[in-house]
Parts: C-alpha cells; structure tokens; sequence
C-alpha cells in the first residue's frame, strides 16, 4: 500500500522502492506481474481521477463565470483564450478526456493477458493457412474478423481457471 500511495504521486520505482524499503525490481515486478498490485493501484487511481474530476465539476461554473468575464473583456487576447477554454470544455477542440486507468481485478488483468496471448497464437495459426490473392474484397472478411475476436475470447476463456489458481487466486 505505500508503495502504491508513492506511484499515485507520480514518483519513480527508485523512489518507491527505498520508501517501500523494496528493490526497485521488486516495484518493477510488482508494477508488471502481481495481479493483486495491479488491480489495487489502478483501483486507487481511478479513485484518484474520479475525486480529481469530481472537484471540477463543483469548480465548473465559478470557472465559467471568469471565462464569460474574459470573453467580453474587449482585450482579443483574453478573448482568443477565453473562447479557447470553452470549446475545449465542450470537446469541440482538442482532447479533454480524463487519463483512463487499467483493469481493477486480478481477474481482468489475467483475462486482459490471456487475450494478448490468445490473439498472438491464433494470428500465428491463422497465418499457415491458405489465403486468399484478394482478401480486402473477401466477403466473409467482417464474419471472419468477428469470429476471430470470439476465438480469442473463448480462448482466453479457457484458460482462465487455471491462470487464476497459478496466481493463487482460485
């Protein structure tokens, strides 16, 4: 837990390992390999940005109110910026979404895995079979992306128990 209160500060893995008193491999694994640490730190931060975005929200119409001023300052300066601000805020220029944070259950982060590995061995698969010369004009091509996508998920699937009871989560 500390060293995921350090990672939401923004801090390296060298400075949470010696405030954890951890190697910075340790952080590192935990960080890449630990379903349970994973979960919890993206759990905490989308806590974090769901408070953060919170707080805007109540922030909003003050905000607004000092925009509004801006915009009809007569200064073009702060008028140009003003009117800059509100077409970000209703997302009409530029990106205003908040970061979005991985999978919050040692579950999710296995099956988020095991998909990557289903589709990387049935892509391999899938490449010794015969293809067509045309395959952009192929009409089954939307069936057949839509049939991958179920190989993979039923793959992946099956795997799942056993992923959960090697992680020592069954």
């Amino acid at each position: 837990m500390n060293a995921i209160e350090h990672l939401l500060q923004g801090k390296s893995d060298r400075a949470v390992s010696e405030a954890a008193g951890v190697s910075r491999q340790t952080v590192w694994g935990w960080r890449n390999n630990d379903v349970l640490f994973i979960a919890e730190l993206n759990r905490q931060r989308s806590e974090m940005w769901q408070e953060a975005h919170q707080r805007l929200k109540s922030l909003a119409n003050r905000a607004l109110d000092v925009v509004e001023l801006q915009l009809d300052s007569g200064d073009p300066k702060a008028s140009l910026a003003a009117a800059k601000y509100i077409l970000q805020g209703t997302r009409l220029l530029g990106d205003s979404e908040l970061p979005k944070s991985g999978p919050t259950t040692p579950e999710a982060i296995i099956m988020e895995r095991l998909r990557s590995e289903a589709r990387f061995e049935l892509m391999e698969e899938d490449k010794k079979k015969p293809r067509s010369l045309w395959p952009e004009f192929d009409p089954l091509r939307e069936f057949n992306e839509i049939d991958f996508m179920q190989r993979v998920e039923d793959l992946a699937r099956s795997r799942l128990e056993k992923a959960m009871a090697e992680a020592g989560l069954s």
